[in-house]
């Protein structure tokens, strides 16, 4: 009678491998579980994140038409031969959700004064039907450390952004001063003002002024 109830107690057990199965089966499915957590948290980070990256000068003879040229030229100076003036113009492209950010340095030291040489930005929307309108405006100082861009673009994560923010370097006595220039629709506006000062890390910059 013992041994047939230990046969029956026997039947009733799972076999030893369908136990081992069964347990490397539990671990998989947690370690599984626990990467796609990981990994899900890391997407949604470098989602929130804004990015900044550099971009190239181009000669802007080589990208814009020439009568374009002269009348940027025109509109902002009153230089006798705007035509002579345009060889030396260097341009950076930057794409938007609205259309194409044409970034132009004049590049001319008679463009420039004790604030700064002269930068203009045009709006060149995805609609071809519509004029290239002027969104940026500001004269700055073009001489930065070589460990920092004159311009920078920072790609935000928000939705609404049509077009990129740029962040302006700029060399100050106290160290480097960094502006944030926002498109709010219309126009560029300042939206942020950082100083870093010398030996500071990035991100640890303290606000002047605007929206930090």
């Amino acid at each position: 009678m013992k041994q047939q109830n230990q046969q029956t107690v026997d039947r009733s057990l799972p076999p030893i491998w369908l136990n081992r199965v069964s347990y490397w089966f539990r671990i998989g499915l947690t370690i599984f579980i626990a990467l796609t957590m990981l990994l899900g948290t890391a997407a949604c980070t470098a989602e929130n994140k804004d990015s900044v990256s550099s971009i190239v000068w181009q000669n802007a003879a080589q990208i814009t038409p020439t009568e374009v040229l002269v009348k940027i030229v025109q509109s902002h100076s009153n230089l006798p031969e705007p035509e002579k003036a345009i060889a030396s113009m260097k341009v950076m492209q930057v794409n938007g959700k609205q259309g194409q950010l044409a970034l132009y340095d004049f590049n001319n030291s008679r463009l420039c004064g004790a604030i700064g040489c002269l930068y203009t930005g045009y709006l060149i929307p995805n609609d071809r039907s519509q004029l290239a309108t002027e969104v940026f405006t500001a004269y700055l100082n073009p001489n930065v450390t070589p460990k920092a861009a004159l311009f920078q673009v920072k790609n935000s994560s928000q939705a609404d952004a049509n077009l990129p923010c740029l962040l302006v370097n700029q060399t100050v006595i106290e160290g480097r001063r960094q502006l944030d220039f926002c498109y709010n629709g219309l126009s560029y506006e300042l939206a942020g003002d950082l100083l870093f000062k010398e030996g500071e890390k990035e991100g640890k910059g303290k606000g002047e002024g605007g929206e930090n």
